[in-house]
């Protein structure tokens, strides 16, 4: 399952390049569409989709580029015959370091620079932001916020992890699930007890720090839109993830002709506890608007010394730009809605 949900989020991706390119091209301008290694799986992606799958993901890509063509005078401005709009799809590394873009549109000047860059992140049916890991060697602090984990967290990490050591050695082909209900109770609950307790600390210390760098690294270092397919609605989501302002700026004498307001960091945690009746996620609640959910789980079904969050972004601040576009059945733009 979460293979083909990796393959079709890569097509998606495709989709957005490709349908991207021939709107752009549509209109007189010239693009280039950077056909690399990470282009190639991507395309392999899709062409092993169906017809019907392929015309939906095409129909949700050009459902969503109308918005981002107005919000963003980068993607149809051209200084001159050279001035190409360049598309690339992200390589994986790119995503490890905390940008988020899959599909990065850029123009350069005349000496070769970047002079403007924008980006999708392309989601298929879902909204997750991150899927980091907790192990007895991960040092989540240092990687998320910049400042490294206590002693006393990887000491009990690893007293935790010591539980599924043992439960290898007895059977080295044992899996969560033969765990029954201790899964939860001996591993994931105590688990995200300490993982809670280390940021809250690491909070304590370093209070202004730690609320916008962890909004940061969840989300995204730089500025982004999110495109969302969604199947069940039949619709596209576009949202502006329009942090420090660097989206929807004038380019080369043009102006948006949408506009997207820039959102605020949070400054404090306000909550952070146990979703109610679960042992395998918690919520956080910050100010300005900001709620994550960080839910853990085993990605493999073997018994592993890891394991994985599957982190949503389940709030965000009110002012935040949102559009949605349904999608009629033979795939055009069914209607519009501004939020």
């Amino acid at each position: 399952m979460m293979a083909t949900q990796a393959l079709n989020g890569k097509a998606f991706e495709y989709a957005l390049a490709t349908q991207y390119a021939a709107c752009v091209k549509a209109r007189g301008l010239a693009v280039e569409v950077t056909e690399d290694a990470a282009y190639a799986f991507a395309k392999k992606s899709y062409l092993a989709l169906g017809a019907a799958e392929r015309r939906a993901f095409d129909a949700a890509a050009m459902g969503s580029a109308e918005t981002l063509l107005a919000l963003e005078p980068g993607l149809r401005t051209q200084k001159s015959p050279d001035d190409k709009l360049a598309i690339r799809l992200a390589a994986d590394a790119e995503g490890m370091q905390g940008d988020v873009r899959d599909v990065i549109f850029s123009r350069k000047d005349a000496q070769g620079r970047t002079a403007w860059e924008t980006g999708i992140s392309a989601k298929n049916n879902h909204e997750a932001v991150k899927h980091a890991r907790l192990s007895p060697s991960i040092d989540f602090g240092q990687e998320w916020i910049g400042h490294p984990c206590s002693s006393g967290y990887f000491a009990a990490a690893e007293d935790i992890f010591a539980r599924v050591k043992a439960e290898l050695a007895l059977n080295p082909q044992a899996t969560w699930e033969g765990l029954g209900e201790r899964k939860e109770r001996d591993i994931y609950m105590p688990l995200l007890e300490i993982f809670r307790d280390e940021l809250l600390r690491l909070n304590t210390v370093h209070a202004s720090d730690v609320p916008p760098q962890l909004l940061i690294y969840l989300i995204g270092r730089k500025p982004f839109y999110k495109v969302i397919k969604q199947d069940r609605q039949d619709l596209v989501i576009v949202k502006a993830f329009n942090l420090g302002g660097r989206l929807n700026q004038p380019y080369n004498g043009a102006k948006p002709r949408v506009s997207c307001e820039k959102l605020p960091l949070p400054s404090r945690i306000i909550e952070f506890t146990f979703k109610t009746d679960s042992l395998n996620t918690l919520n956080m609640v910050m100010d300005k608007g900001w709620q994550v959910s960080f839910r853990i789980h085993n990605a493999n079904a073997k018994l592993e010394l890891s394991l994985k969050f599957d982190i949503q972004l389940v709030g965000n601040p009110s002012n935040i730009f949102t559009h949605y576009a349904f999608l009629a059945e033979a795939g055009g733009v069914r209607d519009r809605a501004l939020v």
